[in-house]
């Protein structure tokens, strides 16, 4: 039988960070996401038994780590829609929804759309959005349109997560040209806008590569707005 190439192995690992050599700049990452930042990343989708069926949406799923957590937490009545702009990455996990055991599992309940989330068609909203789009890769005009995109999917009191890696502040400063520092800059305040508006919290996850701060967000409740 042959090995399944899931991240979490070898050859799994080694097609990720191929793929994420050609298109850093919407990958953000030459390494998957590790157990611990998936677990994290997917926390606020609760067992299935202390909810309600939920609607869920991953962005930027890359080649399926987070998308696995998320399916372990799955139950018969919930549904999963990823969101993935490169068609390799899309192609890597259609081919694990048929083969990898946690989304073969699920795979009644997840679709696929080949699309960037500021043009795909998606339901009206979601009781939990995770995001792993590298946010400060992108124009500040960019991601405050990104952000607000997550935000407006929620269903009220909806909750959002996404991540950022440390120290790439410091790195772009030390290392890029003043207008790429100047653009993370922007990113970066962008992402402290929507962070102070809508934040519940941070955690970090020490155990990825890079470490990682994971933060998560709030669509307001009605009585809020």
């Amino acid at each position: 039988m042959a090995q399944i190439q899931t991240p979490n192995t070898r050859a799994g690992w080694l097609n990720f960070s191929r793929e994420a050599v050609r298109s850093f700049h919407t990958t953000g990452a030459f390494a998957p996401s590790s157990a611990r930042l998936a677990a994290r990343l997917a926390a606020p989708l609760a067992p299935p038994q202390q909810r309600n069926p939920a609607r869920v949406l991953e962005v930027g799923a890359g080649s399926g780590v987070v998308t696995r957590a998320l399916a372990r937490r799955l139950g018969p009545a919930d549904r999963l829609d990823v969101v993935e702009v490169n068609p390799r990455f899309v192609r890597m996990l259609a081919e694990s929804l048929r083969t990898d055991f946690a989304l073969s599992a699920a795979s009644d309940r997840i679709r696929l759309h080949e699309r960037s989330i500021l043009d795909a068609e998606l339901e009206p909203r979601y009781d939990v959005v995770v995001s792993g789009l590298p946010f400060t890769n992108f124009d500040p005009a960019v991601v405050r349109s990104m952000l607000q995109r997550h935000v407006d999917l929620l269903v009220p009191g909806g909750d959002l997560t996404f991540f950022g890696y440390l120290g790439t502040q410091r790195a772009r400063t030390a290392f890029a040209g003043r207008a790429e520092a100047r653009r993370h800059r922007g990113a970066v305040a962008v992402e402290r806008e929507f962070i102070d508006r809508y934040g519940l919290g941070r955690a970090t996850v020490w155990r990825n590569l890079p470490p990682a701060h994971v933060w998560h967000l709030r669509a307001p409740s009605p009585e809020q707005t």
